[in-house]
């Protein structure tokens, strides 16, 4: 102990020189160590921000392409909803008659269905159920003994593409013939009693006014006894009926 406290004695100067020295350069260069001390930390710290930021605009891009997928996705999904669904008029013996939106590959019993189905006193037997909907198609279910003349595509007498096998050919059903009418020869003449306004309309000077006429006639007076008769019904004179007399019939 005592030889410690003699070498104190002998170096105590020194060891306070120098301890002031370290002191005084610890000082001097503190300011540095700090300045490079906060750079470093602004530059761990700016290149975190600027990570950061890249990977939210990274991740903004990624949203913002899926969002926009998605929408062009649904557009697209709507714009073959809409390419595939048509509006058909049904009316008639239906419980509820009106515009209906079908699939466009839908059939006439489909629509039926649709519309809440058919009344009591529906007569099927002048509907053809299988044949394919169109848009803007009117579809017409008529009561047992109507008799109404109407221009639906879904009638049987109506039809056009309604056919049957005869000898293993295909002709022409005879549903889609008109009624009362004689297959033509070349020298067909309308019979007016019986000949519905589709071809009331193909004689001379008969428009759609003037065939509902003549059926309105046939309904309220009954059959024509002769030609002549036809003469009866407003708007047809002397002139109209020499220009189909040799079109018509009775019988």
């Amino acid at each position: 102990m005592e030889k410690v406290s003699d070498l104190w004695e002998e170096y105590k100067n020194k060891f306070i020189f120098v301890g002031v020295c370290v002191l005084v350069l610890l000082f001097l260069l503190m300011p540095k160590i700090k300045e490079n001390f906060l750079n470093d930390n602004g530059m761990e710290m700016q290149s975190q921000s600027e990570y950061d930021l890249t990977q939210g605009n990274n991740s903004n891009a990624l949203s913002t392409s899926t969002q926009v997928q998605s929408s062009m996705s649904s557009s697209v999904s709507q714009a073959e909803n809409s390419k595939s669904k048509i509006q058909v008029d049904v009316k008639g013996a239906v419980k509820n008659p009106g515009v209906i939106t079908v699939q466009a590959n839908q059939r006439v019993d489909g629509v039926i269905k649709k519309a809440g189905g058919i009344k009591k006193d529906a007569d099927l037997d002048q509907v053809n159920l299988s044949h394919k909907l169109a848009d803007q198609m009117l579809v017409y279910i008529p009561v047992k003994g109507d008799e109404t003349q109407i221009n639906s595509p879904v009638l049987v007498k109506n039809d056009k593409n309604d056919t049957s096998q005869v000898n293993g050919e295909e002709t022409a059903s005879s549903d889609t013939l008109d009624e009362g009418i004689n297959q033509p020869d070349g020298n067909e003449k309308i019979n007016i009693n019986l000949a519905p306004k589709e071809k009331l309309t193909e004689l001379n000077g008969i428009g759609d006014k003037k065939a509902d006429q003549i059926i309105a006639y046939r309904q309220e007076k009954g059959s024509f006894k002769t030609i002549e008769d036809l003469k009866n019904v407003s708007g047809i004179g002397d002139k109209i009926f020499e220009s189909l007399s040799d079109q018509i019939t009775i019988e």
